[in-house]
C-alpha cells in the first residue's frame, strides 16, 4: 500500500497518520517548516519520500502528478483553512480515494455566507467533501455525530483517527514541589475564545478559604483582559492559601519542558472549555462539532480528567472521565479525590488503561483500509 500524506498546518497529523500506516509506503506533502518540526519532534515516524511544497497554489499540479504517476493508493488531506480552490482541482484530479481530516465541522459542513466570496467558499468546500471517499474527526467527534446525529453520520463515510496516538512513557523527570497536595492540571491558554474559568476561580477559592491540600496549575499564558483577570484571581488565592495555584507568566517563553514538568507532576486533568467557538466566520460547538483538547493530555499522561457537562463523555474515556455541571459538582468530584484515594486510584487505573485505546494498532482495528469488512457493516 502507498499512501501520501498532504500536511500544510498540524505537524502533529502527519506524524499520527504516519504511524497508523507505519507498514505502508509514504510519501509526505509538507511545508519546510513542518518538515522540519516533524523531524525534532520524531524523526522515526519520518520514514518515506519528502516533498517540500511552499503552498497548495503553486504546487498542485505537482501534488497531482506525484499521486497519479507513483501509483499512490490513498491520499489523507489534514486540516486546510484556506486555498479551497486549488485543493477541488486536487482532489478531482487525484484518481486514488481520498481521506479528508475535519476537525471543525461546521466549518466544512455547515459553513455561514454572508458575501458572493463566501458563499464560493462554501460552495467549494462542499464540492470537496464530496469528491473525498472518507472524513476523518477525532473521537468526541465521532462519537457524537454515530449517536446523536445519524443523518449526518449516514450522509458521509466518517472513520475516527485521534490528533495523536498514545506512547507508554518512561519514568517521569519531574516530581511535585509538594507532594502532600493533589495537583489539577488546567491546560491550554487563558482564552474566552476557548475556555471560561468563572466556575473554576469559584472552586479554586473555596479551596483556598479552607486551606485544603490541593494546587491548580495553568500551564498557558492569560490572554488580553480576561487572562488579566483570571491571573488577579489566582493571585488572591495564592494570598489566602500560598502555593493553591500557579500559572505560566503572561511574558516570556513557554518551553516544552516547561509544560512537561507540570503535566507529568499531576493527577487530574480539568477541562473549562467553553460552549462555543467562534472563528473562521462560522460557530461550532465544543463535543459536539469540534473536539476540545484536554483528551488528549488525559490520554498521552494517563490522568483521569473531569470534564464540562456540554461536552459528554467519548467512549474511549469511560470510566476515567466525569462531567460537571455547576461549581458545586465539580468541588464535590475534587472532595472525592482528595478523601477518598480508594475511589482516585480507580479512576487512574481506568486511564491508564484507556489510553491505550489510542494506540496505533487500536486505532487500525477501526479503519477500513486495514479491515476491508468494514465497508460493509
Amino acid at each position: 500500500m502507498k499512501v501520501a500524506i498532504l500536511e500544510t498546518v498540524h505537524f502533529q497529523y502527519g506524524l499520527t497518520q504516519a504511524e497508523v500506516f507505519q507498514d505502508a509506503e509514504k510519501v509526505f506533502f509538507v511545508t519546510e517548516e513542518l518538515h522540519r518540526r516533524m523531524h525534532d519532534y520524531d524523526a522515526s515516524l519520518c520514514e518515506g519520500e519528502f516533498i517540500i511544497i511552499r503552498d497548495l497554489a503553486q504546487d498542485a499540479q505537482a501534488i497531482i502528478n506525484k499521486c497519479n504517476g507513483s501509483n499512490v493508493n490513498l491520499l489523507l488531506i489534514n486540516p486546510i483553512f484556506k486555498e479551497f480552490e486549488d485543493l477541488y482541482r486536487i482532489v478531482r484530479q487525484t484518481a486514488c480515494p481520498k481521506v479528508i481530516t475535519i476537525h471543525n465541522l461546521n466549518f466544512w459542513l455547515k459553513s455561514f455566507f454572508r458575501t458572493p466570496k463566501y458563499y464560493r467558499e462554501r460552495k467549494l468546500k462542499q464540492a470537496i467533501v464530496q469528491a473525498c471517499e472518507y472524513i476523518a474527526v477525532e473521537d468526541f467527534l465521532y462519537h457524537y455525530i454515530r449517536t446523536r446525529d445519524p443523518k449526518l453520520f449516514n450522509r458521509y463515510k466518517f472513520i475516527y483517527i485521534p490528533f495523536t496516538l498514545f506512547h507508554p512513557r518512561t519514568t517521569s523527570r519531574y516530581v511535585k514541589d509538594d507532594p502532600t497536595r493533589f495537583k489539577v492540571v488546567i491546560p491550554g491558554q487563558i482564552n474566552p475564545a476557548r475556555r471560561r474559568y468563572e466556575e473554576v476561580i469559584e472552586v479554586i477559592h473555596h479551596f483556598a478559604r479552607s486551606k485544603a491540600p490541593i494546587t491548580f496549575s495553568l500551564p498557558g499564558k492569560p490572554m488580553g483582559d480576561y487572562g488579566k483577570w483570571v491571573a488577579a484571581e489566582l493571585d488572591k488565592a495564592n494570598r489566602e492559601h500560598p502555593g493553591i495555584t500557579y500559572v505560566f507568566p503572561a511574558e516570556g517563553t513557554v518551553t516544552t519542558e516547561m509544560f512537561l514538568r507540570e503535566m507529568e507532576t499531576s493527577d487530574l486533568v480539568l477541562s473549562s472549555s467553553s460552549v462555543i467557538f467562534r472563528d473562521l466566520g462560522t460557530k461550532e460547538i465544543y463535543g459536539k462539532t469540534k473536539a476540545p483538547g484536554a483528551i488528549y493530555d488525559m490520554m498521552s499522561f494517563q490522568l483521569p480528567g473531569l470534564l464540562p457537562a456540554h461536552l459528554g463523555i467519548p467512549e474511549n474515556l469511560a470510566g476515567s472521565a466525569f462531567t460537571y455541571a455547576t461549581a458545586d459538582e465539580l468541588r464535590q468530584l475534587l472532595q472525592t479525590a482528595m478523601d477518598r484515594p480508594e475511589i482516585y486510584a480507580g479512576w487512574k487505573k481506568r486511564a491508564e488503561e484507556n489510553a491505550f485505546n489510542y494506540t496505533a494498532e487500536a486505532v487500525r482495528k477501526h479503519l477500513p483500509f486495514f479491515n476491508p469488512g468494514l465497508e460493509t457493516t
